[in-house]
């Protein structure tokens, strides 16, 4: 994933006008698993929105997996990159059961039948899929999803992402509405599959200990721009301290 030269105005030329993002360069290798943090307002969100493609750019360049990306809708971004949001329910549908949203996943078609998890062993594939994640899922594929908890929800959600080995996986804060135990469940979750599959990962978090402690590269926008930007060893050798003082800074 290639950004050039991002830049993000909103109300402009207004009392209003917020430049949000100013010359956002930013090269994401195959591989990486990119924590992106930043305090309220820096722009890391609105980073994720438009390389997702639910928000416009005014200016610059993006390309992932050798298409460009810049002024695509999200439709077509959908064949290379997957997104897991912040809310569990906006990655599922509620009213169809576990089984039925896998099967949206898998088959997203316009011959869909949503029955086709009952055919030529689905079924059992499905519950080999959702054993992994430890929630209790594979003994639930018929059940309604807004029965589950938030956290088999995004659990679900997840593992309906990754399904299509995305060249791109966006994670928009993905455990923030759910309670510590089960957010810690989920991270440690997410670190499986993404390691597991090689994943190219961008996550936005507010949680420093989670940016220090999972992927390779950590990624801190302030103001509209990247103020740093480390992997391996540099970023292993990182404090909450230390993030703080930079937020400080």
């Amino acid at each position: 994933m290639t950004v050039k030269h991002l830049q993000k105005v909103f109300f402009p030329g207004t009392i209003n006008e917020r430049h949000v993002l100013k010359d956002v360069n930013l090269t994401i290798l195959p591989g990486d698993f990119v924590a992106v943090i930043g305090n309220n307002g820096a722009g890391k969100s609105t980073l994720l929105n438009t390389i997702a493609g639910t928000l416009t750019t005014d200016a610059g360049e993006l390309e992932l997996a050798g298409h460009r990306m810049t002024k695509r809708p999200v439709a077509y971004r959908a064949r290379w990159l997957s997104r897991v949001f912040q809310d569990p329910k906006m990655g599922t549908a509620g009213e169809l059961s576990v089984a039925q949203n896998l099967t949206l996943a898998e088959r997203h078609t316009g011959s869909l039948s949503l029955k086709w998890y009952r055919q030529a062993g689905q079924t059992q594939r499905y519950r080999t899929l959702l054993a992994p994640l430890q929630m209790g899922l594979e003994d639930r594929l018929t059940t309604q999803v807004k029965y589950l908890s938030g956290g088999q929800r995004q659990a679900l959600s997840l593992l309906m992402a990754t399904l299509s080995h995305p060249d791109l996986l966006l994670l928009d804060e993905h455990t923030a509405a759910l309670d510590p135990q089960t957010s810690a469940q989920v991270m440690d979750l997410t670190e499986r599959i993404v390691t597991t599959q090689h994943l190219t990962t961008l996550m936005i978090t507010h949680k420093l200990s989670d940016a220090l402690r999972y992927g390779n590269r950590l990624v801190m926008v302030q103001d509209g721009q990247i103020k740093l930007d480390v992997r391996g060893q540099a970023k292993a050798q990182l404090r909450q301290a230390d993030l703080m003082d930079l937020f400080t800074a």
